[in-house]
């Protein structure tokens, strides 16, 4: 007998023991239940029900996988999307959806695989369910949403808020993952400083800066323009060693020369800027080197008086250098065009350096606009006229040359007022309707008698300054033409009052 028992398999033997032990379970369960009266049982059902629910739910989370183990998958996919490794990618998304269905996390992994396969439209869709907008979701899905509205809209201007809002809206929300706190930031200061909104760029710039300490420039220009001086010098330090560093390290990184010359600015420091500038163009030839360096000609000229000949002198000299510097930098030459109208400075001495310039083939174009420039100055209308026509067929885009052309052709005789409003209509356009732009076409459309349109640009452009005594005569003209004879005396009057106070006027 013994034998026999030995003989039988373990397996057997353990699943005969099962079968005793569970009907002596059933056996006793069955004799509890029959034997306790009914109103005790009905008393503690409520208990009996709590057991049971409380058994299968952790029964439930014994099976339901870990946290940690689908954080691991979701990395995992990760780094074989980095290692461009799209098998790999796609067995641990299999893990997931057998473990997460239908969890963000397997969302956001499903979605990952099919941007890698080039499905595009079903990686956006998927993403749009995890991170809606304007609503809160996924923060790792809004980050990704909110870079790919930068990357799909880089070329955009900087004017065109609406992406840029929903941007926003994604990173803040992306700031809730502490993973991506520290790049979210770094692009909520980007894009607020885009947007001009100053008040909000700061917040985002004094959290990222010690991390990327370029961004102690652009808080220095918040500062510098909020005058608040202790914190512009703070940061101006930060940002001095930071850039002077790079310099050091490397004499031809125009990018950091560059910015170390706006921190020189920033400090009132400008022959230290212009040294360091004109350093670097004779170490290497650099576009952004010539551009800062216009842009500081520029600054200069605009800080000069010229209520005398020598300031004036001083002032056209800075505004000679910026062009030959950035000969086709738009400020420089809308800057020179303008000042050349309007401040009186125009003289065969300044043309003819102009003229040494155009004959040295520097820019045709730029110079044929302004020995235009100075004509119109003169009011010699038909020699500005052949040389802003040169202009126009050298460059048809330039905002300054499409003003002084449309003003050489509505002026003197044979005006061509529809050809010089077509003209006009251009350069407030691609302007984005700059004063001096708006300033002409209103006059041109008061030469059209069309008064109502023509004093709406007028009355813009009153407050710059330009030509105040000319704005105040053709006002008075407008005004009278409309039937408004108190508003047209007030502008006569006016007119006289500026013509008698008229003085060059600084560019």
């Amino acid at each position: 007998m013994h034998e026999e028992i030995d003989a039988q398999p373990l397996s057997e033997r353990l699943s005969e023991r099962l079968l005793e032990l569970k009907h002596a379970i059933l056996f006793r369960i069955q004799t509890w239940f029959f034997t306790r009266h009914l109103e005790l049982l009905l008393q503690g059902a409520p208990a009996l029900i709590l057991a049971a629910g409380l058994l299968l739910l952790a029964a439930h989370v014994r099976r339901a996988p870990s946290s940690t183990l689908i954080t691991r998958y979701v990395v995992a996919v990760e780094q074989a999307l980095e290692n461009e490794d799209l098998n790999s990618a796609k067995v641990y998304v299999r893990k997931l959806v057998l473990m997460d269905e239908p969890g963000p996390q397997t969302q956001y992994a499903l979605a990952r695989l099919a941007e890698s396969e080039g499905d595009t439209s079903r990686a956006n869709r998927l993403m749009r369910d995890l991170a809606p907008y304007p609503s809160v979701g996924y923060p790792v899905a809004h980050f990704w949403m909110g870079k790919h509205l930068q990357q799909a809209n880089s070329g955009e201007k900087a004017g065109d808020m609406v992406w840029r809002d929903q941007a926003i809206h994604h990173f803040e929300q992306s700031l809730r993952t502490a993973e991506l706190r520290d790049q979210a930031q770094e692009k909520l200061a980007e894009l607020y400083l885009e947007t001009k909104d100053t008040a909000q760029a700061v917040r985002y710039l004094e959290e990222s800066a010690p991390r990327r300490p370029e961004f102690y420039l652009p808080l220095a220009e918040v500062y510098s323009q909020r005058q608040d001086n202790v914190r512009l010098l703070r940061v101006l330090r930060y940002a001095r060693q930071y850039f002077q560093t790079r310099v050091d390290r490397d004499p031809a990184d125009a990018e950091a020369r560059v910015s170390l010359a706006q921190v020189h600015r920033l400090d009132g420091d400008l022959a230290e800027a212009e040294t360091l500038l004109q350093e670097g163009l004779t170490a290497a030839d650099a576009p952004p080197l010539r551009k800062a360096l216009a842009e500081l000609y520029l600054l200069k000229a605009g800080q000069r008086e010229i209520s005398d000949s020598r300031h004036l002198s001083q002032s056209l000299d800075l505004l000679t250098k910026a062009l030959i510097v950035a000969p086709d930098h738009p400020q420089v030459v809308d800057r020179l065009a303008m000042f050349l109208r309007y401040s009186g400075a125009s003289s065969d001495q300044m043309r003819d350096r102009l003229r040494d310039l155009l004959a040295k083939g520097q820019s045709p174009a730029t110079m044929h606009l302004l020995v235009g420039s100075s004509l119109v100055a003169d009011g010699r209308w038909n020699d500005a006229r052949r040389h802003l026509e040169q202009a126009y067929r050298l460059n048809s885009r330039l905002p300054s040359l499409l003003n002084q052309l449309a003003w050489a052709l509505a002026s003197g005789e044979d005006a061509e007022l529809d050809r010089a409003l077509r003209l006009a209509e251009i350069a407030v356009r691609i302007s984005g309707g700059e004063p001096e732009m708006r300033a002409t076409r209103g006059r041109i459309l008061a030469a059209l008698e069309r008064w109502q349109e023509a004093l709406t640009d007028l009355e813009a452009v009153l407050i710059i300054g330009v030509e105040q005594a000319e704005l105040h005569a053709t006002l008075a003209q407008v005004y009278l033409a409309l039937g408004d004879h108190e508003m047209a005396k007030r502008h006569e009057a006016l007119a006289a009052r500026r013509a008698r106070q008229s003085t060059p006027r600084t560019p």
